[in-house]
């Protein structure tokens, strides 16, 4: 038994350190999927919704989100813009939501468009959903899942009652998996407000966004049991990031980018 759990460790510690790797904020992560591995995951992931949610068939809102999106990538540089084939999808789902996929699938659900009611709002949270594909937080948490798992066997390796595991399991989430969350989706934040200034959008809409998303959202648990920043939190967060937000913006704009993108509701 012992001598199960001694290789069961040693393979996740040689696994850990062989796939240390850094975001682009310079945090230390463990990623143990190939890039090509995540982005065939994310396109399988990404067709198959396509063919389950129904697909807008507005061509206002198409062209609208295809227009942001487009500002957005063509902000990155050359090395991500050209890591993936970058694609968007408008959804027809009453969600205020967004995601975007390993391999730079990009989905928007439109009922976003009731929440980000302009370009810089919709640039904001596109920005910070391609954050996320940029930093590898798919891959981290694929891994992290297939960490936690390997030392549930560990312990049930060990003999460890079911109560136990249980409680093992209940501490790593609170202790290790639900921070790191949210460290990713404070990552997101940074890289999101920044990448948006880059494409010539407004910052400040970043923080009217997230207000007009608390306004609408429904209870939430609290901070520490969230995978999410609290409203608050991301709000001075990115009010804090304003000042260097918008000096890119200004580079932006002499560079010549100024996005004009519209939306004609209805």
């Amino acid at each position: 038994m012992f001598q199960h759990l001694r290789l069961t460790a040693v393979s996740l510690i040689g696994l850990a350190v062989a796939a240390c790797a850094t975001s682009p904020l310079d945090r230390r992560q463990v990623v143990l999927y190939s890039d090509s591995d995540m982005a065939r995951q994310g396109e399988a992931a990404y067709r198959q919704m396509q063919e389950e949610i129904p697909i807008s068939s507005d061509a206002n809102q198409t062209s609208f989100v295809q227009c942001v999106a487009d500002h957005v990538v063509n902000a990155l540089q050359e090395s991500e813009r050209g890591r993936y084939s970058w694609e968007v999808t408008v959804f027809d789902a009453d969600q205020a939501n967004a995601f975007a996929l390993p391999g730079g699938k990009i989905g928007v659900y439109n009922g976003l468009l009731d929440v980000a009611v302009n370009q810089d709002q919709l640039a904001a949270v596109m920005a910070h959903e391609v954050a996320h594909v940029l930093a590898n937080h798919s891959n981290e948490r694929a891994s992290q899942s297939t960490i936690r798992t390997a030392g549930l066997a560990a312990a049930r390796i060990l003999g460890a009652s079911d109560t136990a595991v249980e409680l093992i399991d209940y501490g790593a989430n609170l202790g290790i998996f639900l921070p790191f969350n949210r460290t990713q989706e404070s990552e997101a934040d940074v890289l999101g407000i920044m990448l948006m200034a880059d494409a010539g959008f407004d910052p400040q809409q970043s923080i009217l966004l997230w207000e007009n998303m608390n306004a609408v959202s429904s209870e939430r648990p609290p901070e520490f049991l969230s995978t999410h920043p609290s409203p608050e939190t991301r709000i001075a967060s990115l009010q804090s990031m304003l000042p260097g937000a918008y000096e890119r913006r200004e580079e932006a704009r002499l560079s010549g980018r100024y996005p004009d993108c519209t939306y004609v509701r209805r």
